[in-house]
């Protein structure tokens, strides 16, 4: 057990979780500058790792502009990190997916960060893993909350 009270416990994981968050932006930050990739292109790709996505759904993630997601899947297609495909439920439809490089990038800079996270997680309990899933998914949900306020003009 610790021996801070309850409060300097949550000040103390405040300070970490903001540690966390920029560890977590170094790293992305350093797979954009090796792939020569910039924030609109990494957040199109690991949205892309869910499945293939239509343009209005990445314009939608990324907050850009239907021009400017044609333009950065353009970029991304150049470069074999996506292709495109018809949507086979309506051939009209294009579906945006990702390619040979993505999973490439994936492999060599996310799959050993994965591992590593995994071996690091495996030493906890299921009763604290349990706990940091709920913990996780309330910190989710303040961040889009407090995101939402702050893109709303509150």
């Amino acid at each position: 057990m610790s021996s801070l009270s309850k409060d300097g416990l949550i000040a103390e994981l405040g300070t970490l979780v903001m540690r966390w968050q920029d560890a977590t932006q170094r790293h992305d930050e350093a797979v954009g500058a090796r792939w020569r990739l910039n924030a609109s292109e990494r957040l199109c790709l690991s949205f892309l790792m869910q499945g293939p996505q239509t343009a209005s759904a990445i314009a939608a993630e990324t907050r850009l502009t239907p021009a400017a997601v044609t333009a950065l899947v353009d970029r991304l297609a150049e470069r074999g990190f996506v292709r495109r495909r018809p949507d086979p439920g309506d051939r009209r439809k294009v579906m945006v997916e990702a390619g040979d490089a993505a999973m490439a990038l994936v492999a060599e800079a996310y799959q050993p960060l994965q591992q590593a996270g995994e071996a690091m997680l495996a030493r906890y309990s299921e009763a604290e893993l349990a706990a940091f899933r709920r913990i996780l998914l309330d910190s989710i949900a303040v961040q889009e909350q407090m995101t939402g306020a702050l893109t709303s003009g509150q």
